[in-house]
C-alpha cells in the first residue's frame, strides 16, 4: 500500500472519529503562505488535493522575508496559515515563540533528502520543517579576464592592482556593499566567524568572532581594497551584473538564484569555490542555507498539513516543479537539474559551507555587521569599526535575552540625540520608560529637522511597529521646524506610537 493511500486512509479515519470537526467547520480549507514565485506551483496541486481529500488549498501570497513576523502576529489571533515557507535561519525565533510544531519523517522519506537540507531544519534535536531547497553563494569569474581562480584573497588584491596598472578592466573583484552574507566568505577565509561553539556543539553567543584575529584581518583586507580604490562602495547586484556584462568586472559573488542572469550576460564564465587567505583557511567558506515548509502551531489542521507535506510536497514531481520555478540547489535527491548548467558548480563551491545559525541571536548580527561593512567601504577605520559592531551585537543579544520587555525608538534622529548612529534599535538613549497598563514614554530634546522612526522591541528588528501600529509597517514621520522637546508615547496594547512637540 503506497504512502499516499495510507495517509489518505488515516485522514478519513480521523474524519470519522471527529478529529477534523474544526476543519469541516472551516469548509475543508488548508491555508498556505507562499511568495509569488512559489504560489503558482502550489496552486497546481489544488485539483489533485481536492479530488483526493476534498480539501481546498487557499494559497495566500506573503513575501518570504515577511512570513515569520506575520505568523507571530496573525497566528495567535487565528488569522495565520496552516503552512508557510521560510528561510531556515528564521527557525530559531519561531521555535522560541512556540509558533511551529516539529515533524516526524519515516526512514524512506528521510532517504529522499540531502542530509544537509534536513540538518538545516533540525533545531534542538527536532526536525521543524520540510526543506525543498539548499543554497550557497560562489565566486563567478570572467574567464577571459581571470582565467584561473585565485587561491587567496591576497592574490585577488594583487590581481586588482594589475588590472588598475594595465587597464585590463575597471575592477578585478567587487562585493555587495554592507551585506554580511555575501561578505562572509572573506571573513571565514581569514579565520573569522559569527559565533563560537560550546563543547556540545551549540553556539556560544557570548563569543562573537567578527572582531577575532581572523575577523579583523578580513576587515583590514576590505578596508585596504576600498582605501586604495580597488573596490568601490554602493554596490548591489545590479551594479555587479552591469559591470560584468560590459566586461569591466573580473569576479563577483552571487548564488544559484541568479544562475539565469549569469548566463544572460553572454560573458565566458566559471563558478568557483572561494579563495582562502595566507595565515588563514585554505578555502573560504560561504554560509549554507535553505528554505522549507513549516506547520503553524496555531493551526487547527496540523494533521492535515503534515499529510499534505508528506504526500504532495515530498515528491519528485513537486520538488522538480519548485526547482524549475526558482532554480536553487534541490533538497530532494532525485530532482533533475540538467536544465541549469550551473547547479553542479554551485554545489561544489558549497561543499565546505557553514550552516547559517538558526538561532534567535542571529537577528542581532545582520544590522550591526552590515553597517560596519558599509562604514568600512566609506573609509572608516576597519578595526575600530568592527569592534563597535561587535559591541552592538553583544548589547542586542543581551536585550533579546532580557526578561523584561524593552521598547526602543530607532530612527534617523538617533545620532542627533546621542546614539552612535541612526537606526540603532539597541541604543539605550532611545529606550522608553514603562508605565502602567502597557504604556511607555520617552522625552528627548531633538534638533530641528525631518526624521523617521519606528518602535523596536528588545534591541532588535525582529518585532517592530510603524505607522498606525502595523508590524513591519511604514516609518513614522517627525517634522520639527525648530529645536524641540518631544515626548513619545507607545501603547503596547495597540502597538501605536504617538508624539507631542512641546
Amino acid at each position: 500500500m503506497s504512502r499516499n493511500k495510507i495517509t489518505i486512509a488515516m485522514l478519513f479515519v480521523a474524519l470519522l472519529l471527529g478529529a477534523f470537526s474544526t476543519v469541516t467547520a472551516q469548509g475543508n480549507v488548508l491555508t498556505i503562505w507562499a511568495d509569488g514565485t512559489r504560489a503558482p506551483v502550489l496552486q497546481d496541486l489544488a485539483d489533485d488535493v481536492a479530488a483526493d481529500l476534498g480539501i481546498e488549498l487557499n494559497i495566500v501570497q506573503v513575501e518570504l522575508g515577511d512570513a515569520r513576523d506575520q505568523l507571530l502576529t496573525a497566528g495567535p489571533v487565528g488569522e495565520g496559515p496552516d503552512l508557510l515557507i521560510i528561510p531556515h535561519d528564521q527557525l530559531g525565533q519561531l521555535v522560541a515563540n512556540g509558533a511551529i510544531v516539529p515533524l516526524e519523517l519515516d526512514d524512506a522519506t528521510v532517504e529522499q533528502f540531502n542530509p544537509a537540507a534536513l540538518n538545516l531544519f533540525t533545531f534542538e534535536g527536532d526536525l521543524w520543517g520540510l526543506p525543498y531547497s539548499l543554497e550557497n553563494i560562489a565566486l563567478v569569474r570572467n574567464t577571459e579576464l581571470v582565467p584561473e581562480a585565485p587561491a587567496t584573497w591576497q592574490e585577488v588584491r594583487a590581481l586588482a592592482e594589475t588590472f588598475e596598472e594595465e587597464g585590463t578592466a575597471d575592477y578585478a573583484f567587487l562585493v555587495q556593499t554592507g551585506d554580511a552574507y555575501h561578505n562572509f566568505p572573506i571573513t571565514s577565509a581569514f579565520g573569522g566567524y559569527i559565533f563560537g561553539r560550546n563543547e556540545d556543539g551549540s553556539f556560544d553567543v557570548s563569543d562573537v568572532g567578527l572582531n577575532s584575529e581572523g575577523g579583523l584581518a578580513a576587515a583590514e583586507w576590505l578596508g585596504g581594497m576600498y582605501a586604495d580604490g580597488l573596490m568601490i562602495p554602493n554596490v548591489n547586484d545590479d551594479v555587479l551584473f552591469s559591470l560584468f556584462e560590459e566586461g569591466e568586472l573580473g569576479m563577483f559573488i552571487t548564488g544559484p538564484w541568479n544562475s539565469g542572469r549569469i548566463i544572460d550576460t553572454g560573458m565566458p564564465y566559471e563558478i568557483s569555490a572561494f579563495p582562502g587567505a595566507e595565515g588563514g583557511m585554505e578555502v573560504g567558506a560561504p554560509f549554507g542555507g535553505g528554505q522549507g515548509f513549516l506547520i503553524s502551531a496555531f493551526s487547527e489542521n496540523q494533521l492535515l498539513a503534515e499529510i499534505f507535506l508528506l504526500d504532495y510536497v515530498a515528491t519528485p514531481e513537486f520538488m522538480t516543479a519548485m526547482f524549475e520555478a526558482d532554480p536553487r540547489l534541490p533538497a530532494f535527491a532525485s530532482v533533475d537539474t540538467v536544465s541549469d548548467p550551473n547547479i553542479d558548480s554551485f554545489v561544489a563551491a558549497g561543499e565546505n559551507s557553514i550552516p547559517m545559525p538558526a538561532i534567535p541571536e542571529m537577528s542581532a548580527v545582520w544590522g550591526a555587521a552590515g553597517d560596519a561593512l558599509t562604514n568600512i567601504s566609506n573609509g572608516e577605520e576597519p578595526v575600530e569599526t568592527m569592534n563597535i559592531a561587535v559591541e552592538q551585537i553583544q548589547d542586542s543579544i543581551g536585550l533579546l535575552n532580557a526578561e523584561e520587555r524593552i521598547v526602543g525608538l530607532p530612527g534617523s534622529y538617533q545620532a542627533a540625540v546621542g546614539c552612535d548612529g541612526d537606526w540603532q534599535p539597541s541604543c539605550s538613549v532611545t529606550f522608553m520608560e514603562g508605565g502602567e497598563d502597557g504604556l511607555y514614554t520617552l522625552t528627548l530634546d531633538v534638533p530641528a529637522g525631518e526624521y523617521e522612526f519606528k518602535v523596536a522591541m528588545n534591541g532588535a528588528w525582529d518585532e517592530n511597529y510603524g505607522a498606525d501600529g502595523v508590524r513591519d509597517g511604514d516609518n513614522v514621520v517627525l517634522v520639527l521646524e525648530e529645536d524641540s522637546t518631544v515626548t513619545f508615547s507607545y501603547d503596547d496594547n495597540t502597538n501605536v506610537v504617538t508624539f507631542e512637540v512641546q
